[in-house]
Parts: structure tokens; sequence; C-alpha cells
């Protein structure tokens, strides 16, 4: 490497100032040493090269070399390695730990260490819609630096992204099972992609995003993406959450691997809405709350436009869908029944 510290790279409208020795050096996650295996809900999994779950792979270096878009082509995701601007992430975390010590999960000012008195437990993580639009939270989703780098992963000078933010806090031993985000936007493009910003460095113990390589595209995924990935969840009678399934060992069997990170802060992850993915099980001790948010992006040109639900001031989103998931009444099929009538179990 050259004595050069910083370079400056241009890819057509956009110019990202990278620091080599931040963007390529990775400093020690605060949580310690990287651990050798993770929980994913009930399931204890080995971590490491040819393990249950193995490392993303980082695209950083990609930037400005036009590499990126053949990049999520090929993988169906790209890590990003410390491209946020830290200041605007820090503020946005402060801010939700302020709101979340007001609510009594988390105790204050121990930096986001959960309330042992206090019921932990959330609904996937979801936090009150207006906390997603603070200012602070706006400031870092909405900000210059990322739209920037979301125009160079659409290859459009002309980018949107939904007023809705999907914000998550997420307790001790909660995650999220495996889905695609297409089952929540099918009503607008299929050509969106998910942007995940990790809210502080976030661990193999505090538990982050993990994706299912190449499942967009991999074939053993085909009749996946033709059956599941292709419902709506409002209309598909399917009660539940929504997720395939919260068992890693039945998307392994697909052969597609499991991928993770530990995850620093200014980090983040985009990926397709045909990407399977999931999330680690937080088993931080002592127990910490997991803050991360989701947007999702795309090229305002497209013909086919963005989920109208998750537009405007107050966007309702699948609101009537979430307060009726578990109704049996309202949605009278089993994501397992389901998969029986896709043919994808017996």
């Amino acid at each position: 490497m050259s004595e050069c510290t910083n370079i400056y790279i241009s890819a057509n409208f956009v110019n990202i100032k990278i620091d080599i020795h931040r963007a390529l050096e990775r400093p020690q996650i605060a949580h310690g040493p990287m651990a050798t295996t993770c929980r994913i809900g009930a399931h204890d999994l080995a971590v490491g090269p040819g393990k249950e779950v193995q490392l993303m792979r980082p695209a950083t270096e990609l930037l400005g070399q036009k590499g990126l878009q053949q990049r999520l082509k090929d993988d169906g995701y790209l890590y990003l390695q410390q491209v946020l601007p830290r200041d605007l992430v820090a503020a946005a975390r402060k801010a939700v730990l302020a709101a979340l010590e007001s609510s009594g999960m988390v105790l204050k000012g121990e930096n986001g260490k959960l309330n042992p008195e206090a019921n932990c437990a959330t609904d996937q993580g979801a936090v009150p819609a207006s906390l997603a639009r603070s200012p602070e939270m706006l400031a870092l989703v909405e900000s210059h630096e990322l739209k920037q780098l979301m125009q160079e992963i659409l290859g459009s000078e002309s980018v949107q992204t939904l007023d809705h933010k999907w914000l998550r806090a997420v307790g001790h031993g909660e995650n999220s099972g495996f889905h695609t985000d297409s089952v929540y936007l099918n009503k607008g493009s299929r050509e969106g992609l998910t942007c995940w910003i990790p809210l502080g460095d976030v661990d193999l113990r505090l538990g982050g995003l993990c994706v299912v390589g190449r499942s967009h595209c991999d074939p053993s995924f085909d009749k996946v993406r033709q059956t599941y990935s292709a419902i709506d969840v409002e209309t598909a009678g399917i009660r539940g959450t929504g997720w395939f399934t919260e068992d890693p060992h039945e998307i392994l069997s697909y052969g597609c691997p499991l991928l993770t990170a530990p995850f620093a802060m200014t980090d983040m992850v985009v990926f397709r809405l045909d990407t399977m993915h999931g999330s680690l099980s937080n088993g931080s001790q002592p127990g910490e709350v997991r803050i991360s948010c989701d947007t999702r992006w795309y090229d305002a040109n497209d013909p086919h436009g963005v989920d109208a639900r998750y537009m405007g001031e107050n966007p309702m989103g699948t609101a009537t869908w979430w307060v009726n998931r578990h109704n049996k009444e309202v949605f009278p099929t089993s994501m397992e029944e389901a998969k029986i009538a896709w043919g994808l179990t017996s």
C-alpha cells in the first residue's frame, strides 16, 4: 500500500472520499475477539471458513470501480465497511438510546445495556415509527452521503427511498427469521434494494444481519423465488410473520451459505429484495440492545414505481396485516401448509 492516506474515487456522478487505512484496516470491535459460534433462534452454529455460518465478502474496494452492480448481481448483497459519516450514525444512536431509556427498555447512561427489571420483549424489534423519522435518524438515512452510495449501486443519478423506515431495537434472545423483503413490498418494483445500517458496533454475540449467499439466483432456490418470494403478505392468506422459516438448517439444506460479519459503526449492507436473509440472535452478556435500521431504495426512473403503501407523511405500510397476522380466521393458511402446497416440503 502506498504512503498516501487519502484518495478520491470518481464514478460518473459520484465523488466519494475514502480513507484507505480507515476502509481497509478494521478497528477492534468493542465487544472483544470474534466468536467462533453464533446462535440463530434455538440453534447454535459454528462460524468460520467452511462452517455453517461464514463471513461476508467486503465490497468496499469496488467503490468507484464500476464493479458494485456486478458484485450485487453475483452475490445478492454488498458489504460496505466504514462508508457512512460516524457523526451521523452516532447522533442517530444517541437519539434512539434516549428514547429507549425513557421507555425503560435500557438503563440510563449505560450505552444500551438492557434494563433487567423491565420486560424487554419487543414485537420483532419494532419501535414507534415516529422515532424512525426523528431528525437525527433522517439526517443519517436520508443523508447526502448515503444517497451518493445508492446512486452508484443503482447506477442512476435519480434515486428515491421509501418514506417509511424500519428501525429495530432487538432485545436479548431475539432475532429475525429467514425471509425475503419482497413479500412485504411486492406492490412496487421488484428491483428495489434494502440498505441495512447497524447503529453501533454489532459483534456476533449481539446478533447482526445474516444473508443467504446467492439465494437470489441459485437454482436450488428457484421454486422458493417463484412461490414464496412472489407473495404479498396482505393478500396471500398466510398467517404469521411472513418469515419463510426460523430454522437455519432448513435454509442450509438448499446448499447456499449463511453469511454474517462483526459489523462496525459506519458499516452498511445492501441487498436485493429477493435475497433470503434473517439475523443472528442477540446473545449479549450482559444483555445489550441491538439497534439497526432498514431503508429501501429505488431507481426513480423505474417504470414499475415503488410500493405506495410506504410513502407519505404517515405511511400505513402493511399495518392492517400486522395487527391481524396471527389471526387464523383472517389468514387461514400457515407458512408450513403453504410450503407443502408449493411443493417445497412434504
